[in-house]
């Protein structure tokens, strides 16, 4: 019987797009492209719904560049930075138990105030995160998953609230035809991007739009309840991280779904809020009036876990970065 990693390995060579850019990444950072490779054989489900989904990154990502989005090579030295960048932090926080950043108008002075460093740095590294970062990767396909039943409940308006570079909104759209939807953002450049990142995929044209404004104001055109609500990797970056729940749970119709994701002992250059572990933050979405249907949380590793027992002690391992993946249902 073929084993899931042989599988997989074959599976690539159905994946154009994938092995194209695997191989100029090759060309300046080889290590980046092994990572990427041992990724997709390690991660993948067997599923052929999984390599379509990397064949798809890849290409959006190819496009991004041919349309002057951002170069390769830029892209490229963003990751690799940020990979650096991240690795020294968290050995500083395994250390002393707490996370750089302070004060949220500093970091929104210094990081999401800044424009060029925010679509040429932060957003392309974060949309190559998709293919070259294990939990990353994993959220993009647990959210594709959703997305199925989100299609059969008739799910028509969607938020994508501090959704940023619009990947994962832009996606849903695509998979949701007959979907509307509306991100919400206090970074001009989420607006910048996101916008000129539909118009390279052509994902949800004419039934896209980002606002750029604080969540919190009320706005008209937010009056009309919600049936699906997406709040990815934005909660630890967040000084009150239950405020923004109630607020999103304020714009869900009854039985609305969230997809929420949420970084656990995972330090970087803007996360505030310090999550020791997954249920801290099901404790917070439970307070905030929302039932965890799926829990997908996922360890910070290169290769899978073997077996969900493992899986689970590497959730629960202090020292082990995480993310917290679930989708909800507001009560």
């Amino acid at each position: 019987m073929q084993t899931q990693n042989s599988a997989a390995a074959e599976g690539t060579a159905r994946m154009p797009h994938f092995d194209q850019l695997l191989s100029q990444i090759a060309l300046t950072h080889p290590a980046l492209r092994d990572t990427a490779q041992k990724l997709e054989i390690s991660w993948s489900s067997g599923d052929a719904r999984d390599l379509e989904l990397s064949d798809l990154l890849a290409s959006c990502i190819q496009d991004c560049v041919a349309a002057g989005m951002f170069p390769l090579s830029g892209v490229l030295d963003a990751f690799d930075s940020f990979s650096k960048d991240f690795f020294e932090r968290q050995v500083d926080f395994l250390r002393s138990g707490e996370y750089r950043a302070k004060d949220y108008s500093e970091v929104v002075k210094a990081v999401y105030s800044d424009p060029a460093y925010m679509c040429t740095v932060y957003y392309p590294a974060l949309v190559l995160s998709y293919l070259c970062a294990p939990n990353y990767r994993y959220i993009f396909r647990q959210l594709d998953s959703a997305t199925a039943g989100w299609r059969d409940l008739g799910c028509r308006r969607v938020l994508d609230l501090a959704g940023g570079h619009g990947l994962l909104l832009l996606h849903t759209l695509h998979q949701l035809p007959e979907a509307v939807g509306i991100e919400v953002d206090l970074s001009a450049s989420a607006q910048t991007f996101s916008q000129r990142l539909q118009q390279v995929t052509g994902w949800g044209e004419g039934r896209f739009e980002c606002q750029v404004r604080d969540f919190f104001d009320a706005d008209p055109s937010l009056v009309e309840p919600f049936d699906v609500a997406i709040c990815c990797e934005l909660l630890e970056h967040l000084p009150e991280p239950r405020r923004a729940l109630q607020a999103l749970h304020a714009h869900l119709r009854p039985g609305g779904r969230l997809f929420v994701t949420a970084a656990i002992r995972m330090e970087s250059i803007d996360h505030l809020t310090l999550f020791k572990t997954t249920s801290e933050v099901a404790g917070l979405l439970d307070a905030a009036g929302f039932d965890v249907l799926a829990d997908h949380s996922v360890p910070f590793v290169l290769n899978r876990p073997s077996s969900p027992e493992r899986w689970q002690r590497q959730l629960a391992d202090s020292t082990m970065p995480a993310t917290f993946v679930a989708e909800c249902r507001r009560r």
